[in-house]
């Protein structure tokens, strides 16, 4: 799956509509902004799919295949 900007922005702005009555503690605000920015982007980079299409040869020809991995 491919990065989705408009997933992300609208949790971007529900990160930042969640904060916005706060009015005593500024710093404990933008901990939490900070925290669910950081998530939301993380959430999406792990939607990303990774396809190989070429460059690895071997002697019978091009390599194909499925890369198994996990980002982390």
């Amino acid at each position: 799956m491919a990065l989705n900007k408009n997933r992300l922005k609208s949790k971007i702005i529900a990160a930042f509509e969640a904060e916005q009555t706060e009015q005593e503690d500024y710093v404990a605000s933008l901990d939490r902004i900070a925290d669910k920015l950081a998530q939301c982007m993380i959430d999406e980079i792990k939607q990303l799919t990774i396809t190989y299409n070429s460059g690895l040869l071997a002697p019978n020809g091009a390599v194909s295949g499925t890369f198994n991995t996990t980002l982390s």
